[in-house]
């Protein structure tokens, strides 16, 4: 991304003048705070249980000036506004690492990887798709965070994805193909391992959380109300997870009803509540060979040469939204012989209904 460009290797003086501190780039920084404030705890030999909270505050700041400082071209030490933006990002960064703390605390999950390369030196081997026509195609990428918890089960693995903005997960979105980005990740140590856990690696969840600082109304509410607990159900993360009641209740061992971390409720006699957005074992098993099937998919249409200009619509979403190449397809709705995809929402229920009748053969290639 642009952001890991000018933060290595700087810019140079034409270039400095028109950088801007876009959407991708806000997000890119918050995840290069957090990564190498992760390698610095590591480092300290600390963890997210034992970390104390003036030890972070102080960490954060020297890693924020450390890389302001190292990167010429950043502009958040050029203007006003952008040091109002600087102090913004430090108090985001601030609250997520103190809700990535609670997390931690309060679970029995903990995170054994940050930045996880697959497909890289040093990393998780590359997800690589045998076509039926006997061409390759490697997947590579990085996730955020791995958490794992050791049970007698197996060795239970979730996904951490940071986002910087507002993320839902929508199983319609997978089944469509839009969101294959966790699944895929997910897929890259179920069917791989990961050096030093042992087998069975078994899917717990696939979560977005979201880099945030919310403000909280206090006007109304009522009097004595744990502003920490009403920002932490803001910041709830989102996705799907393992329909084990013993599984989920170790990701929020204080969860007392809805939880305020996880999208789940426990019932007052243990079990999950139907509300949960959660998956069975086979459910998972699924719903990964249907991204894979239209991983598939892509790859052929790609080594075909087809980039025929197809966006999608969504309510009033549109794929042209924020696509960086909108200036070369000068794709416009309203002109005769472009047409949208249009998109509906689908119940989950539904999704595995649908996807429970999918043919198994569909796809037509292998992994490695």
């Amino acid at each position: 991304c642009p952001f890991s460009y000018y933060v290595q290797y700087g810019l140079r003086a034409k270039e400095r003048k028109i950088m801007k501190m876009e959407a991708p780039d806000i997000g890119s920084f918050l995840h290069e705070v957090l990564s190498r404030f992760s390698e610095t705890m590591t480092e300290a030999g600390l963890s997210w249980r034992t970390v104390e909270e003036s030890w972070c505050q102080e960490q954060i700041d020297l890693i924020i000036e450390e890389i302001v400082d190292n990167a010429p071209g950043l502009p958040l030490k050029r203007s006003k506004r952008y040091a109002y933006l600087k102090e913004r990002l430090r108090r985001v960064i601030k609250r997520s690492i103190w809700l990535i703390i609670e997390h931690v605390k309060r679970s029995g999950f903990e995170p054994i990887g940050y930045e996880v390369a697959f497909g890289g030196e040093g990393g998780l081997p590359a997800l690589t798709l045998n076509l039926p026509d006997g061409e390759k195609m490697v997947l590579t990428g990085r996730i955020d965070r791995i958490d794992l918890l050791e049970s007698d089960k197996g060795n239970y693995i979730r996904i951490i994805d940071y986002k910087s903005g507002s993320k839902d997960f929508k199983l319609s979105d997978v089944y469509y193909g839009l969101q294959l980005q966790l699944i895929t990740y997910l897929s890259a140590i179920w069917e791989k391992g990961i050096e030093g856990v042992a087998e069975p690696v078994l899917p717990a969840g696939i979560l977005y959380l979201k880099l945030d600082d919310p403000v909280i109304r206090t006007k109304g509410r009522e009097e004595g109300k744990d502003i920490d607990l009403e920002i932490m159900k803001e910041m709830k993360m989102r996705g799907l997870i393992i329909s084990d009641a013993e599984i989920v209740k170790e990701m929020d061992r204080t969860a007392d009803g809805y939880s305020a971390i996880i999208p789940a409720r426990i019932n007052k006699d243990g079990t999950l509540g139907k509300t949960s957005a959660a998956a069975t074992l086979e459910q998972f098993e699924i719903l990964r060979d249907h991204a894979r099937d239209i991983l598939y998919k892509i790859s052929g249409e790609m080594i075909k040469g087809n980039i025929s200009i197809s966006p999608y619509k969504q309510k009033k979403h549109t794929s042209c939204k924020f696509c960086p190449y909108s200036s070369v397809c000068r794709f416009e709705g309203d002109m005769i012989g472009n047409k949208y995809r249009i998109i509906k929402d689908i119940k989950a229920e539904e999704v595995w209904n649908m996807l429970g009748k999918k043919s198994e053969s569909q796809g037509g290639g292998s992994i490695d």
